[in-house]
């Protein structure tokens, strides 16, 4: 075992791109984190919107393809990474997700480095619906030969028991449950100006005498916008929704939200605004937010980051939400499909009064502090990594 008293260890995340993700905000929260607890963090992606927070906290990024799943693309990013963790005495090489997974995997092996790998999903077995193929299994199965595995869900670490213990063994002993955290000082309520509340009103034109529902996702049909303005056209109380979120590769899907939203006659009642920049002022201006999933989150960040900012959320019963939401305490679930309820829970919240809606956004907000936090994330994180680097009887 290198002596690292006189060398930070290097760290270096692998994700596809730096876009504005959940994911991808979970590795700018842990590089940070590293370089506070004296790690030396690198990170290489294809490149995206977040690189600049990088720069602007003094961390090295390494542009390359690792987003492609093309296989002559991902055997020559072996070398190249290979290459990079030669040149940045890297330590520990932590991937999140399956195509660059292949390239880090051989490129450890070549350099002796230490492999982490996170899942955050639960990765399709099937080419067509109809159908399971074998090889889409060993593909995914990658991930499993890391040599520590981090879940983002007691629901993903199931899962993957379930599907993968045949081909895979016992990997369970290597996976470690951390789940994503909110950040506690960015999402506060408390700590958005009232300027900030009124650029944003002004800016989505929101009615000063509707309460507003919040559906922050981006523009893809497992999200549930379809399932929500199901659920809208039953609800009895005046409101307005706002939909935020990417369509990014998804223009035909936001379009025929568009067009139901229409034909529903809820053109007034709902908007669609795109991303937002300012996602506390978002959830600011927001009575309540919603996360209608008709598939499981694997995790589901919107919920902690609604509950973080004092809000009620009302979501799916299924995956993440199950383990985020205290049901009747900090928000509400719902099965899905079930428009009807998902619509009484709507409207039971928005009936609240502001004593009742307040008790529960504080509660709300004490649940993540106290299971949640962008602190805790990065500190399981790191105390895997530190095992890893200097191995000891347990974590």
């Amino acid at each position: 075992m290198e002596n690292f008293q006189n060398k930070k260890p290097v760290v270096m995340q692998i994700i596809p791109a730096l876009e504005s993700g959940g994911v991808e905000r979970g590795v700018i929260d842990v590089v940070k984190a590293l370089k506070k607890n004296d790690f030396e963090p690198i990170v290489i992606s294809k490149g995206g919107v977040l690189v600049y927070q990088l720069k602007e906290a003094g961390i090295k990024h390494f542009p390359l393809s690792v987003h492609s799943k093309n296989p002559l693309i991902i055997f020559l990013n072996i070398k190249k990474i290979v290459k990079i963790i030669q040149e940045n005495q890297v330590d520990l090489v932590h991937v999140r997700s399956r195509a660059p997974m292949w390239s880090a995997y051989f490129a450890c092996k070549k350099t002796g480095t230490k492999l982490v790998s996170t899942i955050h999903g639960t990765y399709s077995l099937n080419l067509f619906k109809w159908k399971v193929f074998p090889l889409k299994k060993i593909y995914n199965a990658m991930m499993l030969k890391a040599d520590a595995i981090i879940v983002v869900s007691n629901f993903i670490k199931k899962y993957l028991a379930e599907n993968y213990q045949e081909i895979c063994g016992n990997f369970l002993e290597k996976v470690s449950v951390i789940q994503r955290g909110a950040d506690l000082g960015y999402f506060n309520y408390s700590k958005v100006s009232k300027n900030r509340i009124i650029d944003l009103s002004k800016k989505w034109n929101l009615p000063e005498d509707k309460k507003i529902i919040l559906m922050p996702a981006r523009f893809t049909s497992w999200k549930g916008h379809e399932f929500l303005i199901d659920a809208l056209t039953k609800v009895q109380n005046d409101f307005f929704c706002v939909m935020v979120g990417s369509d990014h590769g998804h223009k035909k899907f936001r379009k025929k939200i568009e067009n139901k939203i229409v034909k529903e006659n809820l053109a007034g009642k709902i908007k669609i605004v795109g991303l937002c920049k300012d996602m506390p002022a978002a959830y600011a201006v927001s009575h309540l937010a919603v996360c209608p999933s008709i598939r499981p989150e694997a995790f589901g960040r919107i919920s902690i980051e609604a509950q973080a900012s004092s809000k009620i959320i009302v979501a799916t019963k299924i995956g993440g939400s199950l383990e985020t939401v205290i049901e009747g305490k900090t928000g509400f679930l719902v099965d899905v499909g079930d428009a009807e309820k998902f619509a009484q829970l709507i409207d039971k919240t928005l009936s609240m009064s502001k004593s009742e809606a307040d008790e529960m956004g504080i509660a709300a907000r004490k649940n993540i502090e106290e299971n949640f936090s962008n602190e805790k994330m990065c500190s399981e994180t790191i105390k895997v990594y530190k095992f890893l680097l200097n191995p000891r009887p347990s974590l």
